[in-house]
């Protein structure tokens, strides 16, 4: 059972359901989940059915409408969650606490239930009851301190990302509490795994992502990453983007062979034999901007794609910075893509899943759930509920 809006309770349910689980998404009457008033839309379209964001997180699942701001709604979540192996939700704890949802108030409707709070800054500490967007945490979790130049200001992420790493680390919380579940009964042992909560702060997702690996350098090395822009920092260069006749190229030689290759390619230009550019440690951190600017004026002359022909000859590690339509396009990763059929969208291609079980057949994804779309498969097929009744709880607003 879901009840997600906008990304990290999506995703984890998407994640869950693209391994086989059942999931069914709640959703609020009329309005459904905001991600639905978020594009890219379809011919640039605003359509609460046509959200590229809400379609991609939602495939797979079968969608309700339930009114929690209701004691009848509140009966029938609990009914659901009765008969439910999971409850993945992203409440804020204010919302929690006000419509008493919380692991105290559910856990007797379902004693072996795994449920999942995903929440800004956790459900306890004196950020509890903040609220916070995916800039917020991405700079709260120290994320924004490595992205950008030196000279400039901290950098967020190009696209929202913290509710993606929450969701991942929501699912695969979800599947260790089932495993552990699954242990104890084959064991015959009742180690109280019986029922879990877990607790998803978003920003912690993102502070053990940065802040592992730099406190170690602080501790190890008494340093800290400082911004550097499109360089890598205390590498050889070149480890940098840059700029070619089309695009922008990843361009790297971390080996001597490499770096010699590259400037072979290049007809071994005067300013590669200068004393000073001897040690590329040194050339990276002391003259980067000036090396740019002479390989920027050989790469001018190429395009990404004669570039890379180039370097796959040469074994050389260049890389194009490829567009969206240039990853949809290219055939290794034709695979990946599935067309979904929608009925307010015909066929759309999405990103499949990133992985692959042996012996088992790829199932075909489903599309996502228009708004209430299977009330009536659950509440009348599994709960009981009759279609007269369904209907006067349409006519209350209950659903």
């Amino acid at each position: 059972m879901e009840l997600g809006e906008s990304i990290s309770a999506p995703y984890c349910g998407k994640l869950l359901a693209d391994m086989g689980a059942q999931v069914v998404k709640i959703e609020r009457p009329g309005v459904g989940d905001q991600a639905r008033e978020y594009g890219p839309f379809l011919n640039d379209e605003p359509h609460p059915e046509r959200s590229g964001l809400f379609l991609y997180l939602n495939s797979n699942k079968q969608g309700v409408t339930l009114n929690l701001e209701t004691p009848t709604g509140k009966e029938m979540l609990a009914a659901l969650l009765a008969e439910s192996d999971v409850f993945v939700h992203n409440l804020h704890p204010l919302d929690m606490d006000r419509l008493g949802l919380g692991w105290e108030d559910l856990r007797p409707h379902n004693q072996k239930m795994v449920m999942a709070s995903i929440t800004p800054f956790g459900l306890t500490g004196p950020y509890r009851n903040w609220k916070a967007y995916d800039i917020n945490l991405a700079a709260a979790g120290g994320i924004c301190e490595g992205l950008g130049s030196e000279d400039r200001e901290p950098l967020t992420f190009g696209t929202p990302e913290v509710g993606y790493f929450a969701g991942t680390a929501a699912a695969s919380s979800i599947v260790i509490a089932l495993l552990a579940q699954t242990g104890d009964a084959q064991a015959g042992e009742d180690t109280g795994h019986g029922g879990q909560h877990i607790d998803i702060a978003e920003v912690e997702a993102m502070a053990g992502i940065y802040n592992g690996p730099e406190a170690l350098m602080a501790v190890y090395e008494w340093r800290v990453t400082r911004r550097t822009g499109h360089h890598a920092l205390d590498f050889p260069y070149p480890n940098c983007i840059l700029r070619c006749k089309d695009g922008y190229i990843f361009v790297g030689s971390p080996e001597g062979r490499q770096w010699r290759g590259l400037l072979e390619l290049m007809g071994n230009p005067p300013w590669g034999q200068e004393p000073r550019f001897r040690n590329r440690t040194v050339m990276n951190n002391e003259y980067a901007d000036e090396v740019d600017g002479y390989v920027e004026e050989w790469l001018l002359k190429y395009t990404k794609s004669e570039l890379l022909e180039m370097a796959l000859e040469h074994r050389l590690p260049l890389a194009p910075v490829r567009g969206f339509d240039e990853v949809r396009g290219d055939p290794s990763l034709a695979s990946h893509f599935v067309t979904i059929d929608r009925a307010h969208t015909g066929p759309v291609a999405y990103p499949g899943t990133p992985f692959q079980l042996t012996g088992l057949d790829q199932v075909p994804p489903a599309p996502a759930p228009t708004i209430g779309q299977h009330n009536r498969e659950v509440y009348c097929g599994r709960l009981g509920y009759t279609p007269e009744e369904l209907v006067k709880l349409y006519q209350t607003g209950i659903i």
